[in-house]
């Protein structure tokens, strides 16, 4: 917490600072790190700060249509069956996250 009382954002700012310096391949990889850090619980500093770092990656990453790539690519690289099993892990997992986001943006849209 700073000294306001608010949640520190330590994850965010830095991922916000390379955000345009890094390629989408390396912010898709800091996505997935994001999402694994808040599905296993563990954070560098708190939940709120890990949650608005995958808010700001998501969110570029969708602008810049990649994610839509990316689901497409997750789904055939599963299904041919591929992948490692850590990667085939990470894939899950995003398009797990990705069916979520998908249906509470319909929803609300």
């Amino acid at each position: 917490m700073t000294e306001s009382g608010e949640p520190e954002l330590t994850v965010y700012y830095r991922h916000l600072a390379a955000l345009l310096k890094r390629s989408d391949d390396e912010n898709f990889r800091a996505l997935l790190e994001q999402a694994r850090r808040v599905s296993r619980g563990e954070y560098e500093t708190g939940l709120y700060d890990h949650q608005q770092a995958f808010r700001l990656l998501w969110r570029h990453l969708d602008r810049s249509n990649y994610l839509r790539q990316a689901h497409h690519d997750a789904r055939t690289r599963l299904a041919c069956g591929r992948a490692a099993p850590g990667e085939a892990a990470d894939l899950e997992l995003f398009l797990t996250v990705y069916a979520q986001v998908r249906a509470i943006a319909a929803r609300t849209t």
